[in-house]
């Protein structure tokens, strides 16, 4: 369904990435790890149109997006649910909840996708009418992702959804994208900074450091985690990037 191809992207004299390329299965659920800094929020940001790259290439379902505008990228499918919760503080739960469906031009769902979503996230019907400004840090993420579910996408990218959340709103926050994508049939790419969560939740993993790709494989051939530790930590960082025989 995604395919990256030597993907590099700058901010001024600084190199964010540096040739990445991944890939992505349709209804796969794939995860990028690495420490803060990486580049993991530039690689989604990238996909999504927000940031332009220096050289690569980026196709969905074989149309490249490069050079193609953060709307009509949108309307393709893909929905990227950024780092750090942003909500609309001042407007209800409600009412940031349907704006996620002013990117398609289909709205007749509309409705019965929010009583679907908010039987995943009751707590976002118990807060219905209040500000999102006031919700918890867990609550704002639920209303994000809610939010970004609103549009119907085939693809979506989450970045960061544990940062700054207790365990047990995170593997709730978890456990209903999976629990989405097998109803939904989603695919699912999600950037984090652990990876003993994301050995749980993915099929594939590939761990990203200094804006290279240092380690891709089957986390069914990862479960020990030493490899994933050598390349986080960048012991590994001198070598060609690691697959695991079975992903290749």
């Amino acid at each position: 369904m995604l395919e990256v191809e030597d993907l590099a992207v700058s901010y001024g004299g600084t190199t964010a990435l540096a040739g990445v390329a991944i890939s992505v299965k349709e209804r796969e659920a794939v995860c990028v790890v690495g420490p803060n800094g990486a580049g993991k929020s530039t690689l989604l940001a990238a996909i999504a149109g927000g940031v332009p790259p220096k050289r690569g290439r980026i196709r969905f379902d074989g149309k490249e997006l490069v050079g193609m505008r953060a709307e009509n990228i949108a309307r393709l499918g893909i929905s990227l649910v950024p780092e750090g919760r942003h909500v609309f503080g001042t407007l209800t739960v409600e009412e940031n909840l349907f704006i996620g469906t002013y990117a398609t031009s289909d709205r007749r769902y509309a409705q019965s996708d929010a009583e679907q979503l908010l039987g995943y996230f009751p707590r976002l019907k118990e807060r219905w009418r209040q500000p999102a400004g006031r919700l918890s840090g867990g609550e704002q993420q639920m209303l994000v992702i809610a939010r970004a579910l609103m549009t119907r996408p085939r693809l979506v990218m989450v970045d960061e959804p544990s940062l700054g959340l207790a365990p047990k709103i995170v593997d709730t926050i978890y456990a209903t994208l999976l629990a989405l994508r097998a109803e939904r049939g989603l695919t699912l790419l999600v950037n984090e900074q652990s990876s003993d969560r994301m050995l749980k939740f993915s099929e594939r993993i590939y761990v990203l450091r200094n804006g290279r790709i240092l380690l891709h494989g089957n986390t069914a051939d990862l479960q020990d985690g030493e490899a994933i530790t050598r390349a986080y930590f960048g012991f590994d960082e001198h070598h060609a990037p690691a697959t695991s025989e079975a992903a290749a």
